[in-house]
């Protein structure tokens, strides 16, 4: 099922779209409910930015994940496969958001997170080109007949919940575009507060229903 945002990150934010991904593994299939976020205050800036695209530069998502069979099923509990789990699930959002044009780069950080209630997730930070369209780079002018991108960063964890796992991240831009002052500051670039707003969705993010159809 969807997973909506926490209340603490929900009024700056608006559900963007849903799709559905299945992948088989070796022993079984995993299927990923993934719904997508934009963010209010800089909606038109960023459709202005990209417009073709699903994924916008500043994002939210999260990511419902069913395993068939249960991973009870098959003798593993979801926390104690975590290690297993987490790079699977960072390979899945890698490809969604490849199939989506934004190209992924290096791997910043690779490392176990807490959350107050306890729950222990594993986080990647990943290096991403945001693609952009021809002639955000001017205001809205000719632009650039090549092909633009702005650097941007990539955050994916992934926590055990039920039976199952639940993933969730964001994505923001690094950086304006250049020449374009005006969409610059309609973009309003603060990588500090995106970070922030990433932590507050993993901090308020319900995992105890999650799976629960």
């Amino acid at each position: 099922m969807a997973i909506d945002l926490p209340s603490a990150v929900a009024d700056d934010w608006r559900r963007l779209g849903d799709r559905t991904d299945e992948r088989s593994l070796s022993l079984a299939t995993v299927t990923a409910e993934t719904t997508v976020f934009e963010h209010r205050p800089t909606a038109d800036a960023l459709e202005r930015l990209r417009s073709g695209g699903d994924i916008p530069a500043r994002s939210l998502f999260t990511v419902d994940l069913q395993i068939s069979p249960s991973l009870s099923a098959i003798g593993l509990e979801p926390a104690a496969a975590l290690e297993m789990a987490a790079p699977k699930a960072r390979d899945q959002f890698v490809d969604t958001i490849e199939d989506d044009g934004i190209a992924v780069g290096a791997e910043r950080a690779s490392e176990y997170i807490d959350r107050p209630d306890g729950a222990v997730g594993h986080l990647t930070v990943l290096e991403v080109a945001y693609p952009t369209d021809s002639g955000a780079a001017t205001d809205g002018g000719e632009g650039n007949p090549e092909t633009t991108s702005l650097n941007a960063e990539a955050h994916v964890a992934v926590w055990p919940a039920a039976d199952a796992y639940v993933m969730a991240g964001g994505i923001l831009p690094l950086e304006a575009p250049d020449g374009a002052d005006l969409l610059g500051a309609a973009l309003d670039v603060d990588p500090a507060r995106d970070r922030e707003a990433i932590v507050d969705l993993f901090r308020g993010l319900e995992l105890e229903d999650a799976g629960d159809d």
